[in-house]
């Protein structure tokens, strides 16, 4: 029985060992998932997969009093200036006031962004390389808390 306990206890801790683990950004949390590490930039969190073949920025920030497509017009005419980009699409509303584009870097790999706003904050999600983890960003995404 004590051996059956043991195993067991084994078990479960590999087990908790693959699952995501919760990381303190600040102003949210996020499940970060096994083989992603997170780090922060400012009001910016950096997930990246350690293959490097993907990754996921969201900051938040004041709006400063400036409105949600003031903000996306912005955002998208630094990634255009910023060089690193081979194209940045142009942001489009939905019906919530979210505002989104994609872009694609000059290595050819496709970013979605994402811009929220309210009152005195925004958030900006910039998912890169979606394809190569969509079951693990989809998880990330649904996991963001604001604090």
């Amino acid at each position: 029985m004590k051996r059956l306990l043991t195993a067991l206890t084994l078990v479960a801790v590999f087990a908790a060992a693959s699952f995501a683990g919760v990381q303190d950004f600040g102003a949210f949390t996020v499940d970060v998932p096994e083989g992603w590490t997170g780090s922060q930039q400012g009001p910016t969190a950096i997930i990246t997969k350690n293959d490097n073949t993907a990754s996921l920025s969201i900051t938040v920030d004041a709006t400063q009093g400036y409105s949600a497509a003031d903000l996306a017009a912005a955002f998208v005419e630094n990634f255009k200036n910023s060089g690193s980009f081979a194209s940045v699409g142009t942001p489009e509303a939905d019906s919530d006031g979210a505002y989104s584009w994609e872009m694609t870097n000059k290595q050819g790999v496709n970013s979605k962004s994402i811009l929220t706003v309210d009152e005195k904050n925004y958030v900006l999600f910039v998912a890169t390389g979606i394809e190569n983890a969509p079951d693990d960003f989809g998880a990330m995404l649904g996991s963001v808390k604001s604090k």
